[in-house]
């Protein structure tokens, strides 16, 4: 079975393979499941990360982590101590117990729903609408959007929400290893190519692909390694994009592609394609109640030769730093004379 096929049968036999985790498995607070060996850990949108009174037999995480090995056709011992499978919406993770003394489970659920609406994001203290308007803005004016944060910040959620922005009519091509958009699913009726990434086609590969696609849009799922060169190459002629990767200030955006590409590859032309192309970073935050917050948002421009990043909004506080005129002039391009302010289709 090729990697779809191995996700299907996973996504068909789910009820049964996570027979005892079911009730965590189809609660859609509940974003992680976790077994250490002992206890079992909940990480849930309401009530943040929690210990679980229920206990997993040893006779069932055994029997789960071999079935798993032989429906992916590969090995689980001490030599190869890492079991990983994915269905549509789970992702699975099981360290064998010769590596930490006892098989560790960590399952990370990629729902096919958007969590969050406009309201709700205001509602929930996840920036103030300002901010939330401002973001939404920069989709309809055709801005390319760098989502950032450390591991499950809520990075993706964000770039899902902002997707459905997109106008219809405009062609997106998603870039995946794996499927965590969702973009067909919540997008119905766009114009979508979904891509997806393996060890036979990687993302440099499939993003020139891509561009015979004639995309207008690239939804990378997360920028990691090399490929942010193709997507650099696919911003320059003309495509927009959106993708995430993990970051702890929007000010590093460059530095992390920088050493995503690697020293030995990198020019000043690259850097200076960086504040070229990328408009807008947005860091994004999750505290330990699993309460998550817009951090920072910046602007990347390059006038006359000057590489620039302006940060507007920092630490939940807004700075006193306007828009640079080269964004503000997008915004005005799409008929948003105030990039702070609510609007709707039809206004613009």
């Amino acid at each position: 079975m090729d990697d779809a096929e191995l996700r299907q049968y996973l996504s068909r036999h789910k009820e049964e393979l996570f027979c005892e985790l079911k009730e965590e498995i189809n609660n859609n607070d509940i974003t992680d499941i976790e077994w250490d060996g002992s206890n079992l850990w909940i990480t849930d949108l309401k009530r943040g990360s929690f210990l679980s009174h229920k206990k997993l037999k040893q006779s069932y995480v055994d029997n789960l982590s071999i079935r798993l090995a032989n429906i992916m056709m590969t090995s689980f011992n001490r030599s190869s101590p890492v079991l990983e499978a994915n269905t549509e919406d789970l992702r699975i993770s099981i360290w064998h117990e010769s590596r930490c003394g006892s098989k560790s489970i960590s399952i990370r659920k990629i729902p096919r729903t958007i969590r969050f609406c406009h309201e709700s994001l205001i509602e929930s203290g996840y920036a103030p609408e300002t901010i939330i308007n401002l973001l939404e803005n920069c989709i309809t004016a055709h801005l390319n959007c760098v989502y950032g944060g450390q591991p499950h910040a809520g990075k993706t959620e964000l770039l899902k929400y902002m997707s459905t922005f997109i106008p219809a009519n405009e062609k997106v091509g998603v870039y995946e290893d794996n499927q965590e958009i969702h973009y067909r699913t919540i997008n119905p009726g766009k114009k979508c190519v979904e891509f997806r990434i393996d060890s036979r086609f990687g993302y440099s590969q499939i993003i020139k692909a891509g561009l015979r696609h004639n995309v207008d849009w690239v939804l990378l799922s997360e920028s990691r390694g090399q490929e942010v060169l193709d997507l650099l190459n696919s911003l320059s002629t003309g495509a927009y994009c959106m993708t995430t990767m993990h970051l702890d200030s929007v000010k590093n955006v460059p530095d992390r592609m920088y050493n995503m590409l690697g020293e030995s590859n990198v020019t000043d032309r690259f850097i200076n394609s960086i504040y070229q192309y990328i408009d807008v970073g947005v860091l994004v935050e999750c505290d330990k109640h699993e309460h998550r917050s817009i951090r920072e948002v910046g602007f990347f421009t390059r006038t006359s030769g000057k590489n620039c990043c302006t940060i507007v909004y920092e630490n939940g506080e807004f700075t006193d730093k306007e828009l640079p005129e080269e964004i503000s002039l997008r915004f005005r391009k799409f008929g948003i004379d105030n990039p702070f302010g609510r609007y709707e289709w039809s206004d613009i």
